[in-house]
């Protein structure tokens, strides 16, 4: 089989994400509309046609140095393939082998969790692509708030307690702009050279849009007055993704992200989520995201640099700095 490429302006938007809702790996990462927002062009590869497609896959592109290069977008923690049927491994070895004929730099792409399971048999047999097995957190909400709560930690209990105990304010709001200004003046500090203001514009513009379709939901964290930790939290299709937080040192030493999480939590009671942390490779959070009870879930990234030199050796290190940027937010 071969999959065909096709450009933006090709897609019908109503028939594309009619197919990612119906899709076994449906994710609202791979919705039009939000790939519009967070990427800065995006193709997509499809099969067997345009016409009826039962495989597709976005591709998000850019112009660097004068070649196409496939990227992981912020906000956009994993795409892959979508289909209605369960994934043979040589249909996703199709597309893969087509992305290595055609692309000669792909700084990095995720397959969402659920192509995992064929990936793994792939990455030793394509050896021109770096596979690299991530992970995220997901804790299943199965309509009850008290057996989500059992299954926290004893060490985040005590810290709900402590939060509890120093009367933090929690609302919902419909305002971005806090937690946004939370972000750019706590945590930007830690990211070299700071964060690209067009980061912080297509955030608002995709809140704005996720606002207004009922699928964002924003939480405040304040004491004496002051807003001093935020969250947003993105729901589609049965999945919530926690997309995006900041906290001063207010917020962080007062636990407000439990307490604003918890509160979400006890929000859904009588709901059935899976609720997805975003978490990056970083031991210390994804603690953190483990001790609510979530669980592991593996998903792979594959990327490929056949760029000549010197320009292989700025696009490793330019990867390893937007690594660094993606894992902070």
């Amino acid at each position: 089989m071969t999959p065909v490429l096709i450009e933006r302006t090709q897609i019908c938007d109503a028939s594309w994400n009619d197919h990612i809702r119906k899709s076994l790996q449906c994710v609202i990462y791979a919705q039009t509309f939000y790939l519009d927002i967070v990427c800065e062009n995006w193709k997509a590869l499809v099969w067997p046609n345009i016409q009826h497609p039962e495989i597709v896959m976005p591709l998000p592109m850019r112009r660097k140095f004068g070649f196409t290069t496939i990227y992981q977008p912020l906000f956009c923690q994993y795409l892959g393939l979508f289909t209605l049927k369960p994934l043979a491994e040589f249909e996703i070895g199709s597309f893969i082998r087509f992305l290595s004929e055609e692309f000669s730099y792909i700084s990095a792409y995720h397959f969402n969790p659920e192509n995992s399971v064929r990936m793994s048999s792939i990455a030793s047999a394509v050896s021109d692509f770096q596979f690299v097995k991530n992970h995220t957190h997901w804790l299943h909400i199965r309509g009850n708030y008290g057996q989500v709560h059992s299954g926290y930690s004893q060490d985040r209990k005590r810290n709900l307690k402590r939060s509890k105990a120093l009367n933090w304010c929690i609302q919902k709001s419909a305002d971005i702009n806090p937690l946004i200004t939370l972000f750019a003046e706590n945590q930007t500090e830690r990211i070299p050279g700071g964060v690209d203001p067009n980061a912080f514009v297509r955030l608002k513009t995709l809140f704005g849009v996720l606002n207004a379709g009922g699928h964002a939901e924003v939480y405040h964290a304040i004491f004496n007055g002051q807003i001093d930790a935020g969250i947003l939290i993105v729901e589609f299709a049965g999945r919530a993704i926690y997309l995006f937080n900041a906290a001063d040192r207010v917020g962080r030493r007062g636990n407000a992200r439990t307490l604003m999480l918890d509160q979400y939590f006890r929000d859904c009671n009588g709901r059935m989520l899976t609720f997805d942390f975003e978490s990056p490779e970083v031991s210390s959070i994804a603690s953190f995201y483990s001790s609510f009870g979530s669980t592991p879930v593996s998903f792979y990234a594959i990327s490929k640099n056949e760029l000549w030199f010197p320009l292989r050796h700025i696009q490793n290190w330019r990867k390893r700095f937007f690594k660094t940027i993606q894992g902070l937010f």
